[in-house]
């Protein structure tokens, strides 16, 4: 066997004692809350622990695919030391859609498209919506 070769065997056989074939424990939730939207979404937000005792923020949007049933999740992962400039974000945000709610022509279509759902008059998310709240 060349050299070359022998060596990356070696390397391998190195790496491969130093896998820890025990599995971790997942993460420990500690707390979590969800709801389930008037669509077809559900949103968790659930706080978890590192084997550290760190802690993190996993925010989650279940969506299930009308076509197939499949569910579809999108996460987004907070670390505690970003904690204060999300949270921050957050209050801003809440801040300026408390001051500037959707038009009651946006929000009275939606409940109607919501009505139609409801009844079996459809399935899906409605027409996308342009900048003034009408559909595309």
């Amino acid at each position: 066997m060349p050299a070359t070769e022998t060596l990356r065997a070696q390397e391998g056989q190195r790496n491969n004692q130093r896998k820890d074939t025990s599995a971790k424990p997942p993460p420990e939730i500690i707390f979590q809350k969800y709801f389930k939207s008037s669509g077809t979404r559900t949103y968790a937000a659930q706080v978890k622990r590192t084997s550290g005792g760190d802690h993190y923020l996993v925010l989650t949007e279940g969506k299930r695919d009308p076509k197939t049933d499949e569910l579809r999740k999108s996460h987004l992962f907070v670390f505690s030391e970003d904690f204060p400039a999300f949270f921050h974000l957050l209050h801003d945000m809440a801040r300026f859609i408390k001051a500037n709610p959707v038009p009651e022509e946006v929000r009275q279509r939606r409940a109607s498209y919501l009505a139609r759902q409801s009844a079996g008059g459809g399935k899906g998310d409605p027409a996308p919506l342009d900048r003034s709240g009408r559909q595309k």
